[in-house]
């Protein structure tokens, strides 16, 4: 109770803090920054709920928030849909088109297969992107994409994109404490087990990839109404790899590890471009030193701490021999 007690105390003041700060003299650029955290802790996470928890090695993730970026910027732009409706109805066209064109020929593949189909699946995007220029804006993008509301400001992008993280994350934790958490970590570990238990593996699969597209999508879209614009960039290989670390970085197979992981790139990207040219180098150095000693990310590094704190406290107060 004492662990739980703590975890819950500073998860409060977490959450405090982020949500004063904008009103304890925050700039335009640190509320931009907290509103990149939120939109890539959303697709980190929903990331790991397909590869950390179901095990499905997708690299196609970063399609699935442009399709939903792009799906949200059209709508709003070339047809006056109110940009609140287009979160949810991106995330709807995505999950349909990744649930049809990946989620279904993912069910007679495995491994590496599956993750050189999402692969080939998000590289495809940008000659679609180009080739649709006179919809998507080809190699420029799509921009002036209106807001959530008139007149928005970073100060209300920042609130709306952080209660969206919230929901997003709530219900991430919802479905991993879930019977369905429990499938996709039995089909991860041993098939034969899950199969055993009854667990249905189309099935499964097919929620995966429906779930996760879905969430990957209305973040993107939440991203191009909070930001205005989107170009082909999104799916360059730096988000990618920065993507990647991201949750290779927090701890792959847990619930707070990529959000931690996204608040380091994030945070830490921007830092070091003072850096130059040695940015991504120094980046790289830091994410390598941190998965050799504990591979598990930053969250094993935290519960190594945690563990050596108490044995400390013990330590001290146990009676003298």
């Amino acid at each position: 109770m004492k662990n739980l007690n703590w975890k819950s105390l500073l998860s409060i003041v977490v959450i405090a803090f982020i949500l004063l700060y904008p009103w304890l003299g925050a700039s335009s650029y640190n509320k931009h920054l907290f509103i990149l955290f939120f939109i890539w802790s959303i697709v980190a996470a929903n990331w790991n709920l397909m590869m950390g928890y179901a095990g499905i090695n997708s690299l196609g993730n970063i399609g699935f928030m442009a399709i939903g970026g792009y799906t949200a910027g059209i709508l709003a732009k070339s047809f006056g849909v109110p940009a609140f409706l287009t979160v949810p109805l991106a995330g709807l066209v995505t999950s349909v088109i990744v649930t049809v064109a990946l989620g279904l020929p993912a069910l007679r593949l495995s491994g590496i297969y599956i993750a050189l189909l999402t692969l080939i699946f998000a590289d495809s995007l940008p000659s679609v992107l180009t080739q649709t220029r006179d919809i998507t804006g080809g190699a420029m993008g799509l921009h002036e994409i209106p807001p959530f509301y008139p007149g928005m400001d970073k100060t209300g992008a920042y609130y709306i994109c952080f209660v969206f993280f919230l929901i997003v994350l709530w219900i991430i934790y919802r479905v991993i404490h879930s019977s369905t958490g429990m499938a996709f970590i039995a089909l991860r570990d041993s098939e034969n087990f899950a199969y055993c238990l009854g667990v249905n593996k189309f099935k499964e699969r097919l929620k995966v990839f429906a779930l996760s597209s879905l969430l990957t999508g209305a973040a993107g879209a939440v991203y191009v109404h909070a930001l205005g614009d989107i170009s082909p960039t999104t799916l360059g290989i730096e988000p990618f790899l920065l993507t990647i670390a991201m949750i290779e970085l927090g701890g792959v197979g847990t619930f707070l590890g990529p959000i931690l992981g996204a608040f380091v790139i994030v945070f830490g990207n921007e830092f070091l471009r003072l850096a130059g040219t040695l940015r991504l180098t120094l980046l790289g150095a830091l994410i390598c030193t941190i998965i050799l000693f504990y591979p598990g990310g930053v969250i094993q590094f935290i519960t190594a701490l945690e563990h050596r704190v108490e044995a400390l406290l013990k330590r001290k107060t146990s009676p003298a021999a």
